[in-house]
């Protein structure tokens, strides 16, 4: 890609709603990672347990399906209290890339959680409907299930700072846990309050119905978030978009080629190869490289970035051409 088209192109707006992964210095992210992590974990220790009180109480199968979400989200959030531990581990001489993508092996944990809870949900689900019975101190499941709700918007708001300032999968991932949560505490407020206020006692079968089907759709969320990092998916392009314009903020690099990209966990890897004049000589081109990726590690400073100089005119390439840019 040259300059011209990078410059033909619409002012970078650095990305937030994905997060901004390599951008922290890898000790600072796995301090948020593993202060949101404990959090996930307290919180969702707290709501399970509050959640099995309530249900002992009413004996509501929409109570239990949300007793068997928390369950899964703390579950889920030890997997990643333990996973973003390991992630942030230093590469080695065995883990060269380091281990990132533990993260992405938590998630995959999830996944499979979420789906073996669904099954077991549309079970008990089924035979609620079949005989539907009315739903004990209705009132007060719902006074707790709204303080609930408060605390996990609380607790979604603080994983949100925490993916735009690591774009950490493995919080991405507790973070889908939550949401899901959150919906399904307001979903089942309104089968209680239907169960308990209309003739319609079948309304808290159909609610915990309908959290199966939202736990399956977590599920596939999730699932596509750690397969794109395990199958080392490329940055978004907006973040590719901002690596060559970093590049080409030297004059003398005339052109940007064969980009290639991927996350692990709160490390990036980034490969290009750089156009330079035939004329310069190799310490000229060697002090181009290192300059271009001193800026780039400005932004990034948890990006493992190589970089091969190629002479302007040169049409000969080296490598594989399996892993050559068709772009």
């Amino acid at each position: 890609m040259t300059e011209e088209a990078v410059k033909s192109k619409a002012d970078y707006i650095e990305p937030t709603r994905r997060g901004r992964p390599g951008r922290l210095p890898p000790e600072d992210s796995a301090r948020i990672t593993r202060r949101i992590t404990t959090l996930a974990v307290l919180m969702g220790l707290v709501f399970a347990i509050t959640k099995f009180f309530v249900w002992r109480e009413t004996h509501s199968v929409g109570i239990l399906s949300t007793l068997v979400h928390s369950a899964l989200d703390l579950f889920g959030a030890i997997s990643s209290f333990i996973a973003v531990r390991y992630a942030a581990r230093p590469p080695d001489d065995n883990y060269r890339f380091g281990r990132g993508k533990a993260e992405s092996f938590s998630a995959v944990f999830q996944v499979c959680l979420i789906i073996f809870a669904a099954f077991h949900l549309l079970e008990a689900c089924y035979e609620r409907f079949m005989s539907p019975t009315q739903v004990e101190q209705s009132g007060f499941a719902i006074a707790i299930l709204i303080i609930l709700v408060g605390l996990t918007i609380w607790l979604i708001i603080a994983q949100s700072w925490a993916i735009r300032a690591t774009g950490s999968i493995a919080v991405r991932g507790d973070r889908a846990h939550y949401i899901a949560d959150m919906f399904a505490n307001i979903i089942v407020i309104i089968g209680l309050l239907l169960t308990s206020f209309t003739p319609f006692l079948r309304a808290d079968a159909l609610v915990g119905i309908l959290m199966s089907l939202w736990l399956f759709w977590t599920a596939f969320r999730v699932a596509s978030l750690a397969w794109a990092q395990l199958m080392d998916q490329e940055l978004p392009e907006a973040e590719r978009d901002l690596l060559i314009k970093l590049a080409l903020e030297d004059p003398r690099v005339k052109a940007v080629h064969d980009l290639r990209t991927r996350a692990s966990g709160p490390h990036v890897h980034v490969q290009m190869r750089l156009n330079l004049d035939s004329h310069l000589s190799l310490e000229d081109a060697h002090d181009i490289v290192i300059a271009a990726e001193q800026r780039m590690m400005m932004k990034y400073k948890a990006a493992d970035i190589h970089i091969h100089p190629h002479p302007l005119g040169c049409h000969e390439t080296h490598g594989n051409v399996r892993f050559r840019s068709q772009s």
